[in-house]
């Protein structure tokens, strides 16, 4: 189709628009002067025109779809290369471009008006939206960078490339909570305000023009109907924005006014920002105008009042269920029907209301209410009464007013004398909350004086107080939850303390649940719960469960605090712990040291974080086998622990126990067994004989005794420590397998096959279950089973477990490791013992090598 053709359609189209709809066929038939499909051609735009779904959502013209020889993919455009097509739009299309000439590199949107579309009218349109860009410069709005003209005289302009996905989009694909929709939102209000000053006004903002790269970035796209407020009376013709495709808008953001062919203002942006407000915040739209004509279209906007967000989001609507919108926005349904009614309910209709000037009188005033909501301030869009500015500073100060309900709950009468009186002066009640804040943290100091850290091995009777006040908290404080969840925080750490774990799960789990549905699970509150049940996880041996919240923590806190901040050094090294533990040692290890990196930059390198860092790598230091090192390291912790804590704190019976190891493990066993056995009586002591840490200095204790060829007493205390471990842990819990793996090793060795054999058999069987496949001690459990089956001539079946528990120690520890070798040892055991001393020759020959 050349341009010849499209202007006569063009001119025939704009000129039966003119006409009653009942008159414009016989005028098609008469100026077509016997064209039949020239008059085709424009009845069918006229269709399109007429269709609900195109109501004012760009011109007529878009309806014809020109040839592909019209493509412009690879053309140059002034010193641009068109790339491909992005974008399709009333006065003309978006292209990706790329800069060609040379002197830089540089991706761009470039915007082309279509061919054919050379009026007057439209040029002048054309150049109006170049000149909004050029005046809005703002890091939301997208930039305006370059213009000119085509060699066929079409004019043209460059703006910046977005590559982002729209707001509801972005949104929902990261189930963003409420609150942290709403911060985005005011990112979108405060360019739309810009634009407001510098008198443009959008006039048609709706999510696709809104869009968020993947850093969270917010962009304003698309000013091609925007007007320049005050240029109405010099140039009416782009005030009105009328001809082709009549009122240009998008009718299920557009306001009352726009509908209606009214002047426009800054409150037709207010209304548009209201209609994506109330979407994000509940998944639906004001009004459903699919399949309507545009008369009613027209009464529906201009005559219905919406639904509060709150009640149409509790209804059932089979496109989107309200499941799914709760879920996409880290909730349950009824959480969300009440974190939208109230003040975002109120919002949201005064950004909605018919009359211009009933909404909020500028987009600032819009992104003021917003603000003030996230602040739990009163805000403008709700009466101001007493009773509704006591309600908002309760919800401002509701730990502290909490705090003093509980310690009044749980020590009678000790503050009964603090009562809230809001019909008091701010001040006075500001002065009320900065007490029950103090009594606050007298009852948390309560709470920890059963830590271990703090009773020093004296008998703790707050435990029967920390078991009544978990119960409290949880049936008590249901409508405080912020406090809910502080406290069962506070009493699940405690409880982790003293070797509690399956206590302190459930009150985590659920003190995590209440502050996401406060607060979206990324701010800093959520993320320390995180961290303390990624702990607890390991403690309990849910290694896989420990990783993955440990790795959720790190990116929440490098998000929000930067990358050397000492609460992302915690994060790092509880990362670390949960990897060494599965055998990832390399990763650990890299973990571990970037932690210690920022705890020493940070901290010095005297600190008691420092020493727990210096702990744990030395520990991981020794499972590879680097000894000298690992001793190295264990010293200075134990003797930093010794400075900073004191002799008795568990820290330090920590490091006792751990530079025992390595000692046993160097062959060093009189300093080794005098730190355990320091190490167990102290522990005893402060953590209580049966407190599973305990139990693990005890197994380490029997198997030292086990090397020294102390065998009753190693087995005395290796059934204990397995007593201890099955009282407090799980059965699948590693350190289980640990102990079942030491004590058939010992009775393997005194001779007794069969039951250690059936004990190797629980261990791997445990291992199998809750370690990776790869993981070395799987392989460590094989080779035992192996050996106690070659003791029993039962070749056939020791050969394959002794092989391949040889070939995966090789592999994951070398092959000049203990474990490797001991691995080594036992195939050529087996091929001597069952008489194939070929195999056994070529076996001696790889541990020949490897000594």
């Amino acid at each position: 189709m050349d341009s010849n053709r499209w202007n006569k359609i063009q001119a025939l189209f704009e000129a039966a628009l003119e006409r009653q709809p009942a008159e414009r066929e016989a005028f098609l038939r008469e100026a077509s002067a016997g064209d039949s499909a020239l008059c085709e051609e424009v009845k069918a735009l006229l269709e399109a025109d007429a269709k609900p779904h195109s109501l004012l959502d760009g011109f007529a013209g878009d309806a014809i779809n020109l040839p592909e020889a019209l493509s412009l993919e690879g053309k140059l455009i002034g010193v641009y290369r068109i790339v491909r097509q992005i974008g399709v739009g009333g006065m003309g299309n978006v292209y990706l471009a790329e800069r060609a000439d040379g002197q830089f590199e540089q991706k761009v949107a470039l915007k082309l008006i279509k061919l054919g579309l050379g009026s007057e009218e439209i040029l002048k349109r054309f150049q109006s939206e170049r000149q909004i860009l050029a005046r809005l410069q703002h890091p939301n709005i997208a930039r305006l960078l370059d213009g000119g003209l085509t060699a066929d005289g079409r004019p043209f302009f460059t703006m910046e490339f977005v590559e982002g996905k729209p707001i509801d989009q972005y949104c929902d694909q990261r189930r963003l909570a409420v609150d942290e929709r709403l911060e985005l939102f005011q990112t979108v209000c405060a360019a739309v305000q810009y634009a407001h000053r510098n008198l443009v006004v959008h006039r048609d903002l709706k999510p696709s023009n809104i869009l968020v790269t993947e850093d969270g970035a917010v962009k304003l796209l698309d000013f091609g109907i925007a007007k320049l407020l005050g240029v109405g009376d010099e140039a009416p013709s782009l005030a009105t924005l009328t001809q082709i495709g009549q009122r240009v808008m998008t009718p299920e953001y557009a306001s009352p006014e726009q509908v209606r062919g009214e002047p426009i203002t800054t409150a037709s942006d207010v209304y548009s920002l209201g209609v994506i407000l109330y979407e994000l915040l509940s998944g639906h739209r004001p009004y459903q105008l699919v399949n309507r004509s545009p008369a009613e279209v027209e009464k529906l906007i201009s005559t219905t009042e919406p639904k509060k967000p709150s009640t149409v989001v509790s209804q059932h609507d089979n496109a989107a269920p309200v499941e799914l919108i709760s879920l996409a926005r880290s909730t349950q349904p009824e959480r969300l029907r009440r974190k939208l009614a109230g003040d975002l309910d109120n919002i949201c209709l005064m950004a909605l209301r018919k009359e211009p000037d009933r909404r909020y009188h500028s987009v600032e005033q819009l992104l003021q209410d917003v603000t003030r909501h996230l602040q739990e301030l009163p805000v403008a869009a709700r009466p101001s009464t007493l009773s509704y500015r006591a309600q908002k500073f309760v919800q401002r100060h509701q730990l502290g007013v909490a705090m003093t309900a509980i310690v009044v709950l749980l020590i009678s009468g000790l503050v009964g004398f603090y009562t809230w009186r809001l019909t008091n002066e701010r001040d006075r009640a500001q002065l009320e909350a900065r007490k029950a804040e103090q009594v606050s943290a007298f009852l948390t100091s309560l709470f920890q004086i059963s830590d271990p850290s703090q009773s020093k091995g004296e008998t703790i009777t707050a435990r029967e107080l920390l078991d009544r006040g978990a119960a409290r908290v949880e049936q008590e404080l249901t409508d405080q939850p912020e406090v809910q969840a502080t406290m069962m925080s506070v009493i699940g750490e405690v409880y982790v303390s003293l070797g509690l774990y399956e206590e302190a799960l459930p009150l985590f789990e659920k003190a995590l649940d209440i502050r996401r549905d406060l607060r979206g699970q990324s701010d800093r509150e959520s993320a320390k719960i995180m961290d303390n049940l990624g702990v607890l996880q390991r403690l309990r041996g849910e290694y896989k469960a420990a990783e993955n919240l440990a790795r959720q923590v790190l990116a929440i806190q490098r998000k929000l605090l930067g990358e050397e901040h000492l609460e992302v050094a915690n994060s790092l090294n509880n990362l670390a712990e949960a990897m060494r533990v599965q055998g990832n040692y390399a990763a650990a290890e890299t973990h571990y040291r970037e932690a210690l990196a920022i705890r020493h930059k940070r901290l010095g390198h005297e600190h008691r974080d420092v020493a727990d860092t210096m702990n744990n790598l030395a520990l991981l230091l020794y499972t590879m086998g680097d000894y000298e090192n690992a001793e190295r390291l264990h010293r200075e912790s134990l003797a930093m622990r010794r400075k900073l804590l004191g002799e008795e704190h568990p820290d330090v019976s920590n490091s006792m126990n751990n530079l025992a190891l390595v000692l046993k493990a160097k062959g060093k066993y009189a300093e080794a067994e005098s730190l355990y056995r320091q190490a167990l009586v102290l522990r005893q002591k402060v953590l209580g004989e049966d407190e599973p840490r305990t139990a693990n200095t005890m197994k380490n204790l029997g198997n030292l005794l086990h090397a020294k060829g102390d065998l009753e007493g190693a087995e005395s205390a290796l059934r204990e420590s397995l007593r201890l471990f099955r009282k407090r842990l799980p059965d699948e819990h590693p350190y289980v397998s640990k102990n079942l793996f030491e004590l058939a090793s010992l009775l393997h060795d005194r001779g007794d096959f069969s039951p250690a054999a059936t004990l190797f058999r629980q261990a791997l069987a445990l291992r199998e279950k809750t370690l990776p496949e790869d993981h070395w001690e799987i392989a460590q459990a094989k080779s035992g089973l192996g050996r106690c089956l070659m003791a029993l001539q039962r070749y056939e079946e020791a050969e394959p477990l002794l092989l391949e528990s040889y070939r995966h120690l090789k592999d994951k520890r070398g092959h000049q490791d203990k474990q490797t070798l001991q691995a080594l040892d036992g195939i050529i055991k087996l091929y001597e013992t069952w008489g194939k001393s070929e195999s056994a020759s070529r076996y001696r020959n790889l541990l020949t090598s490897a000594l």
